[in-house]
């Protein structure tokens, strides 16, 4: 009989060392996901728009190159082509413009051209090559091509009068960068409080503890997949309604902070129902010490 007890005794300190460890794991991982969400919201890569070698815009006369954009903040990158036919010396005939170009070959991975910028700037930055070649009689074209590039953060609550001379806002896209923004602050406070009280159940092993916390993570997982779905359903519209943001013909591509947001939502879901699953109540000689049964009684208020 004794050793019986024993056998049962040891199995169950066994399952409990298990657990203990796997609620552990799950604590260091809400960890993660609070480190890659704060990534993932601050970062201005969640999807990337190519228009290939240029796709011209007929409100903004410039052509699109590329944009990528996240949460807060957007960058977009646009050429401008001008040629203008110079005469010949003598002529008194004024220089002409002539109709703009398709943009030469622009290498887009190039320093000079993408990244020799700060990270936020409130103006566009310009970057001018000039190309002269004669033709006919002497006359010389002379092609400028000026690279733009500008970086800003989302105005949630921009004016009614730049709504309307800004052909990439409307109130619906307002109303969607609102909600990513306002559920992407929350989900990163939750997440936070999750990951204290999944601590806290370490130093009191009480079962309704572990049910808070599980709950918490399940409560910041629903929070992310309104954020990742709000965010998929505005580059939808942007692509049925705001030609400007999204060009006709315009590729677009998730990149890493898109898929850090899927990473913290699958590591929070498997934290809250690890702490769900595992916040049995143990009394009695299904508990492996005195301290975890105890902890399990009914607590009895008194005034």
């Amino acid at each position: 009989m004794v050793e019986m007890m024993t056998e049962r005794a040891r199995a169950v300190h066994k399952q409990f060392m298990f657990e203990r460890r796997l609620l552990f794991t799950c604590t260091g991982l809400v960890l993660l996901s609070v480190v890659l969400w704060s990534v993932s919201m601050s970062t201005d890569h969640w999807v990337s728009v190519s228009g290939g070698k240029g796709i011209y815009i007929n409100v903004t006369r410039r052509y699109f190159m590329h944009s990528h954009y996240g949460i807060f903040k957007q960058c977009r990158t646009a050429i401008a082509n001008i040629s203008v036919e110079a005469k010949p010396k003598g002529q008194n005939v004024p220089e002409v413009p002539t109709t703009p170009i398709l943009p030469l070959e622009v290498n887009m991975s190039d320093p000079e051209v993408l990244n020799g910028t700060k990270e936020f700037l409130p103006m566009d930055i310009v970057d001018t090559t000039s190309i002269n070649t004669t033709v006919g009689t002497g006359t010389r074209i002379i092609t400028k091509i000026i690279i733009y590039r500008k970086c800003k953060f989302h105005d949630v609550f921009p004016t009614e009068l730049k709504i309307l001379q800004d052909p990439t806002l409307d109130d619906t896209i307002l109303s969607y960068t609102r909600t990513e923004i306002m559920f992407s602050i929350i989900s990163l406070i939750v997440m936070i409080m999750g990951f204290l009280f999944s601590i806290y159940t370490f130093r009191n092993p009480r079962y309704m503890f572990k049910r808070l916390a599980g709950g918490i993570h399940l409560i910041t997982s629903l929070s992310l997949i309104v954020v990742i779905e709000v965010f998929m359903n505005s580059i939808d519209y942007e692509i049925q309604n705001l030609p400007v943001a999204h060009p006709p013909g315009a590729i677009y591509t998730y990149e890493y902070s898109y898929y850090f947001a899927w990473i913290v939502f699958l590591l929070n879901m498997v934290s809250g129902i690890s702490f769900m699953w595992y916040s049995k109540k143990r009394k009695g000689n299904k508990a492996p010490n005195e301290e975890i049964a105890m902890a399990d009684e009914p607590t009895i208020i008194g005034r």
